[in-house]
């Protein structure tokens, strides 16, 4: 569940800071929200994923680190 703390708390042993958006579990954002300590937040939108970087493997299968 995606909040938003309106105060400081704590909750599944992290301090969450006023103002900040979180990512917590269902029944730890909604015991902060009925102590009017959250309120639900939408989630992230994503952004458009860019495009990863391929690299052709070497013959052997190694990773090799530069000289």
């Amino acid at each position: 569940m995606q909040i938003t703390c309106t105060r400081n708390v704590m909750a599944s042993g992290q301090a969450l800071e006023a103002g900040q958006s979180y990512d917590v579990s269902d029944s730890d954002g909604a015991l902060l929200i009925r102590m009017g300590k959250a309120v639900e937040s939408e989630a992230p939108t994503k952004s458009k994923a860019k495009a990863k970087r391929t690299t052709k493997a070497k013959d052997d299968g190694a990773c090799r680190l530069p000289e």
